[in-house]
């Protein structure tokens, strides 16, 4: 089967499950919302939520650019090689705040409601936040810009 013939079975199962990929989004988004823990009053720990649904053309960019980069993407690996269908994330303001939600994400994981598509990485400018994001065994890496981005974990 050709790489052209995969790549637009996968297109149109995407657009055509596309609902479910949103659905599961919004589930995860509304657990973090409602969540009493990280949304106690008067001081929340989530500043805000932001989502989004990766669009058709932008999937198809990103695995032609795999299958060049020589990827076997087929329909049955296809959700093994493409981890950002959907993405949620948290904002918080102040960097201790990132250990609750660390919590409250892995025992989504430890009771089975979620699962990891691959392992959390973070970036952090700061080398005492390496070592706790590396005790939380998160893969780290030291950025010398100054940008910072709590560990990122895909869920699916």
């Amino acid at each position: 089967m050709s790489s052209n013939i995969n790549l637009s079975t996968i297109i149109s199962e995407y657009t055509g499950n596309r609902h479910l990929f949103e659905y599961f989004m919004k589930s995860v988004q509304n657990f973090f919302e409602l969540n009493p823990k990280l949304n106690k009053k008067p001081l929340p720990i989530i500043h805000s939520i932001k989502s989004r649904l990766k669009d058709p053309l932008h999937l198809e960019e990103k695995i032609s650019r795999k299958i060049k980069e020589g990827r076997n993407i087929t329909p049955d690996n296809f959700f093994q090689e493409i981890t950002d269908i959907a993405g949620v994330r948290i904002l918080h303001l102040y960097q201790d705040q990132f250990m609750d939600i660390h919590n409250v994400i892995m025992k989504q994981i430890e009771i089975g409601e979620w699962g990891l598509a691959e392992p959390p990485k973070a970036y952090t400018w700061d080398p005492e936040y390496k070592k706790i994001y590396e005790s939380l065994h998160i893969k780290t890496e030291l950025k010398e810009t100054f940008y910072t981005s709590s560990p990122m974990a895909r869920v699916s």
